[in-house]
């Protein structure tokens, strides 16, 4: 079977283009109406899915619930010498966990104390403020000014549908 490779039709006049502005404003219209539609249904799914599922989780939660009592109570005999029982149907047990906990204080009595090695800090090149500079003072820092036209067209949609309507009557 032979490649067929459209040609795009050709634009004559500022009307044209009115046009297919027009025709774009309308596909996009369509477009935002099958995404919300696709939105609504799921969310409906995904609330139907939720209420079938809850009782299931609790029932989950239960369970391991009534297993954590279990080990918690019998956790001197099971733990002598292991951290978990392995058992047919799954493992339980006891793991080491550690977190910290910090207050709104931590990170400048960490700097007041020279432990700034602990403080997580993020530089980055703030490129909307590098803007500001002339192309010497970039140059100078490894960057450059990329400016280039990019085409764009935007329909007005607020046109769009008022031929919508126009023609609707």
């Amino acid at each position: 079977m032979a490649r067929y490779k459209p040609t795009p039709e050709k634009l004559e006049t500022l009307e044209d283009v009115d046009s297919a502005l027009r025709e774009i404003g309308l596909l996009e219209r369509e477009i935002e109406s099958i995404d919300g539609e696709a939105q609504k249904q799921i969310g409906v799914i995904k609330a139907a899915a939720a209420k079938q599922g809850e009782p299931l989780r609790k029932k989950i939660a239960e369970l391991s619930a009534k297993i954590s009592a279990f080990a918690e109570y019998n956790k001197g005999d099971l733990f002598k010498d292991k951290k978990s029982v392995d058992l047919t149907f799954g493992v339980f047990g006891f793991r080491k966990s550690t977190s910290i906990s910090v207050k709104k204080t931590t990170v400048a009595l960490l700097e007041k104390l020279h432990l700034d090695k602990y403080n997580r800090v993020e530089k980055q090149p703030d490129k909307e403020i590098m803007k500001d500079m002339d192309d010497e003072s970039l140059a100078q820092v490894d960057a450059v000014r990329k400016t280039k036209d990019e085409f764009f067209c935007k329909p007005n949609r607020e046109e769009v549908n008022k031929d919508l309507l126009k023609h609707a009557s």
